[in-house]
This record gives structure tokens, C-alpha cells and sequence, in this order.
């Protein structure tokens, strides 16, 4: 069975001073953690937890000490703290209804040093699967959250009329165009000296896109295909005058 994963590292270390204690411990089980000079360093090898098991006396004497302090986690944990399942001193969470990124977006609000933090996440599979691979960005300001995919980006393109304007041209045509150049240049013996041979597939494919680039779609197929051909003709002629 397929296994999905989402390795995630948050790119900034994050100043103890802006911890709360109880984001200090929901985060480090939320992620794995390193502390160095600078702060905790937040990954995960798989992916951010969304259940979390801290011990129950850890829990509210941290809660006692967080709760004063602007932030939506211990809300969000005192509210469910009196439902939470309790095994032998452990709680349980689940912060499915709470992201890590709100945690995070709480810490920018209060730091007096870190005005932004960015996460990076690759999709992967153990599985080579087609939705099984690619990543995000995510940015953390005190104002906005925003994270892009890269399946956000390939849509944009799609979206965009990219494919319809750089690539329609050159599958239309270019399978043809080879017989246009042929039939131009033995139409006007005064249009080349270069002999139909002489055009290469690749000034065929650059005059494509050239024309791609900058006609106009209302243009009929034949029209273009003679403009690729005397393009990809020209083309041929500079890059044998530069050779």
C-alpha cells in the first residue's frame, strides 16, 4: 500500500524568548526539534503530527503560565483539555482543527525579532505515483498565511493560456513543415541559395515558436504554416552565415 509523506522544515530558528511554554511543548511533539544558539529548529522526516501525547501535569502547569499571553493555541487546548483522553498521565491531542501554522503566525505577532517564517514541504511517495510527488512553500507573516504548490503553479500556467500560446503552433505544424519549406523554396528560386536539406529541425522548431509567440490565433493554419516556413528559412540562413 502506497504511503504518502510531507517532510516539512521550518527555515528560521525560532527565538526561545518568543516561545510560550506550552508552543515550546506542543511544537517540539508537533515536529522534531534541535536547540542551538539561535533558537529551536523545527523538521519533520514525514510530515507535521496532528496527534500529540504530552504528559497531563506538563500540560496545565504550562497552560497556567500561557494562558495570559495573545495567542490561540491555549485556547484552543483549554477548551478541549476536559474531554481530552488520559492514559496513564499522558493526554492526548488531536490538532487537525488547529494548523502549526497558526502557532507559528502567533509567535511572528509577539517577536520583536522575527518578522516572517517560511516552511518548505516535499510531497513523496513510497509508491511512483503521478499525485504521489511535489512540494510547498509556506509564508508566515503576522498579517497572512500563504502557501503555494507546486500543483497551484502547474494550474496557473494551464490557466494562463501558456500552453495554448507557446506549443499549439509547433504540434500543429511542425510535422508538416518540412514539406512547406521544401514546396517556398522551389516556388521562388530568388527567395534562398540554401537548398531544402539545409533547414534544420531546430530552425524548424525556433521559427514555430517564433511564430507561436507573436501571431494571431484568428490566422488560419495555412498562413502560419507559411510564415514558420520562410521563418524557419531565415534561420537557417543566419545560422549558416555564423557558422
Amino acid at each position: 500500500m502506497a504511503e504518502f509523506h510531507d517532510p516539512t522544515v521550518v527555515q528560521q530558528p525560532i527565538p526561545f524568548a518568543d516561545l510560550t511554554p506550552l508552543e515550546h511543548r506542543v511544537l517540539t511533539r508537533i515536529f522534531d526539534s534541535e536547540e542551538t544558539g539561535s533558537g529551536l529548529l523545527l523538521h519533520a522526516a514525514l510530515g507535521p503530527r496532528e496527534n500529540i501525547a504530552v504528559p497531563i501535569e506538563e500540560v496545565r502547569a504550562a497552560l497556567a503560565v500561557s494562558v495570559s499571553v495573545p495567542g490561540r493555541l491555549a485556547l484552543f487546548l483549554s477548551q478541549r483539555l476536559p474531554d481530552a483522553s488520559v492514559t496513564d498521565g499522558v493526554v492526548a491531542f488531536d490538532l487537525s482543527g488547529l494548523s502549526w501554522t497558526v502557532v507559528l503566525q502567533d509567535v511572528v505577532r509577539r517577536s520583536p525579532s522575527l518578522p516572517y517564517v517560511t516552511a518548505v514541504t516535499a510531497f513523496t511517495c513510497t509508491a511512483m505515483r503521478p499525485d504521489g510527488f511535489g512540494g510547498m512553500a509556506v509564508l508566515i507573516t503576522a498579517d497572512v498565511i500563504r502557501g503555494v504548490s507546486t500543483n497551484d503553479i502547474l494550474e496557473t500556467w494551464l490557466a494562463d493560456g501558456t500552453v495554448g500560446r507557446e506549443h499549439r503552433l509547433p504540434h500543429l505544424v511542425e510535422d508538416e513543415l518540412r514539406a512547406e519549406v521544401r514546396a517556398v523554396i522551389e516556388a521562388d528560386e530568388t527567395l534562398t541559395r540554401l537548398a531544402p536539406e539545409m533547414v534544420s529541425d531546430a530552425d524548424i522548431h525556433a521559427a514555430c515558436r517564433a511564430v507561436a509567440a507573436n501571431r494571431d490565433f484568428g490566422q488560419e493554419h495555412g498562413a502560419a504554416g507559411f510564415r514558420a516556413a520562410l521563418a524557419a528559412i531565415r534561420v537557417a540562413e543566419r545560422r549558416l552565415v555564423g557558422s
